[in-house]
């Protein structure tokens, strides 16, 4: 009876018994705060001497950096951590929600994460507004022309010869 016990207790402890395992990074988390410092950097070194279009190139890389196809969790991520790096009013934050839609971003998603996380909704929407093509320009008026037909003599009160309100006088 001993020895079942015994070898009852030698079982479980050997069950209980957690062997160890080797701890791997998740790579891309790695590459997404690789790309989020990067993207950080870029907004920190742009100077009022940098060229626009080469800052607008150098976001939308940083940004794919990121992410490719950005959830809506990862524009909100971005957006916080941008907007405590550079400060929600900041004039690059409009430059950045820019990127953000020349990124493929959807425009909706970049305001309502500018919004909650601090940046004016002027700003925001102005911003995104024009997407990555600019306005669509506006479509040519439609002009329609309608057939008239003649109205007969007497047809009710036009006013001429003969009509009901040349009858009587």
């Amino acid at each position: 009876m001993k020895s079942f016990i015994l070898a009852g207790l030698i079982a479980g402890a050997s069950s209980l018994t957690v062997l160890p395992s080797y701890a791997q990074t998740d790579t891309d988390a790695v590459v997404q705060t690789e790309g989020m410092t990067n993207l950080v950097n870029v907004l920190n070194s742009a100077t009022t001497e940098t060229d626009p279009a080469q800052l607008k190139a150098d976001l939308v890389a940083a940004i794919n950096g990121v992410c490719t196809n950005c959830t809506a969790a990862q524009v909100d991520s971005m957006m916080t951590i941008v907007v405590d790096a550079i400060g929600a009013d900041s004039p690059l934050i409009a430059d950045f929600l820019a990127a953000l839609v020349a990124a493929g971003v959807d425009s909706d998603t970049v305001t309502l994460a500018a919004i909650t996380a601090g940046v004016d909704a002027t700003v925001a929407s102005e911003a995104t507004a024009a997407g990555p093509g600019g306005a669509p320009a506006p479509a040519a008026p439609v002009i329609v022309t309608l057939p008239t037909t003649a109205v007969p003599q007497g047809a009710g009160g036009t006013g001429g010869d003969a009509g009901i309100s040349e009858v009587g006088n």
